[in-house]
């Protein structure tokens, strides 16, 4: 998460971009942007395939035949994130990272723009994990 905040913090001022700015953009700051989208999608995996397998441990609640969205539900109810649906969201444009094809620039632009807000609510998440751990006496 550390890493991800220390992305999210170099990049924050060339946001939002538009079109004209991306095709500005330096070499230097294309990797900036490269690097957040990278620990962007490595902090969604982690929460989704450590965190959460690790809760749903401790809690004796079994996993292993769920799909990710039954698992944020489930850590939903179980109160360790607030929003299944909002964590949904992050999983689904880490996804669309994934999936990039350079002749969909639009879509991608706007992918680039959401992942600052996305981030911040990866780092909120996570906060609330850690309170939900602590709370529970699991750390």
């Amino acid at each position: 998460m550390d890493k991800l905040i220390y992305s999210l913090n170099k990049i924050r001022g060339l946001f939002p971009l538009d079109g004209q700015a991306l095709a500005l953009l330096s070499e230097e700051q294309e990797e900036s942007i490269d690097a957040l989208i990278l620990r962007y999608s490595q902090s969604v995996a982690m929460i989704q395939d450590q965190l959460f397998r690790g809760i749903a441990y401790v809690e004796q609640e079994d996993i292993s035949d769920k799909s990710n969205r039954d698992k944020a539900l489930l850590m939903e109810k179980l109160g360790a994130i607030q929003s299944a649906e909002a964590f949904g969201s992050a999983a689904m444009l880490r996804n669309k990272f994934a999936h990039h094809y350079p002749e969909e620039t639009a879509a991608r632009l706007e992918r680039l723009n959401l992942v600052i807000e996305e981030s911040e609510y990866l780092i909120e998440t996570f906060h609330q994990i850690k309170d939900y751990l602590h709370t529970k006496n699991i750390v």
